[in-house]
């Protein structure tokens, strides 16, 4: 959440987190950019399907609290911030990438899940890039 006045919040995707932001939200002027996904070649089924419904349990509850949301490709945002490295870049990589991208645009938020991890979460960096490019774009 990166709001017009005040600090980052960043949160771990859970359920009850979830429906606890859209509650707070629901008040405010805000938008939400989901990450516009598929499925992925050599996914197996059970987690196809785990993934699909987390993503309509999110899609769910944003609805539901009257969050206007819009999807968006990994190339349409990462590309924002010059974090498209191509194909032949490995997964490894690209996390890197984006991590040090966020730790360029916000220097004091910290993207470790907890103040006992030491490595940062690539998740934490995506869900913040893809925060400010609907900041910038919507």
């Amino acid at each position: 959440m990166i709001p017009e006045e005040g600090e980052i919040e960043i949160y771990e995707l859970t359920e009850d987190n979830l429906i606890m932001c859209c509650r707070d939200w629901q008040r405010d002027e805000c938008i939400c950019c989901l990450e516009k996904v598929g499925a992925m070649p050599g996914q197996g089924v059970t987690s196809m399907f785990t993934f699909a419904d987390g993503v309509g349990f999110i899609r769910g509850c944003l609805r539901s609290h009257g969050i206007p949301f819009q999807q968006v490709t990994p190339q349409k945002w990462k590309s924002e911030f010059g974090c498209n490295l191509g194909k032949k870049a490995t997964p490894k990589e690209k996390k890197a990438k984006d991590i040090e991208t966020c730790h360029k645009l916000f220097p004091n938020v910290s993207l470790r899940r907890t103040e006992r991890c030491k490595t940062d979460s690539d998740g934490f960096a995506d869900a913040l890039l893809m925060a400010l490019y609907a900041k910038r774009k919507f």
